[in-house]
């Protein structure tokens, strides 16, 4: 077994928009050849999949998928980030949609919200 349990896949129009974002403003690294419309992207210990909405599965769920694409969801992806105060810094300073501000969290953590340019939010936290 790999030891990945869960790999969420994130559904893009924009396979090199969402690489841009992902890795450059965000410190994905690319994991595999991004030829075929689907890359897996890593960040310390969290994996995604990036994926287009090319013709991988059958044609009742390829038409779901791009029906559901662009589409609002309330979910939120949450990463662990060791450089969180400098993510935060790099993400304020390229103008990215930050939800929900760098706060501490009663919880015990600090942690803060950004929008991905197809609308997915990535919850970006470290234990305080």
């Amino acid at each position: 077994m790999s030891g990945w349990g869960v790999i969420p896949s994130i559904r893009v129009a924009d396979l090199e928009q969402a690489l841009d974002f992902y890795v450059d403003r965000l410190g994905f690294s690319v994991e595999g050849d991004v030829t075929h419309g689907n890359v897996s992207v890593a960040r310390g210990d969290a994996r995604l999949m990036l994926e287009t909405t090319a013709d991988f599965y059958g044609d009742t769920y390829n038409a779901a998928i791009r029906r559901r694409l662009g589409s609002v969801s309330p979910h939120a992806l949450y990463v662990e980030a060791s450089d969180l105060e400098e993510l935060y810094r790099s993400l304020e300073e390229a103008s990215a949609t930050i939800v929900d501000p760098l706060a501490d969290r009663p919880w015990g953590q600090a942690e803060f919200t950004v929008e991905d340019p197809a609308g997915n939010w990535l919850t970006f936290w470290r234990k305080r």
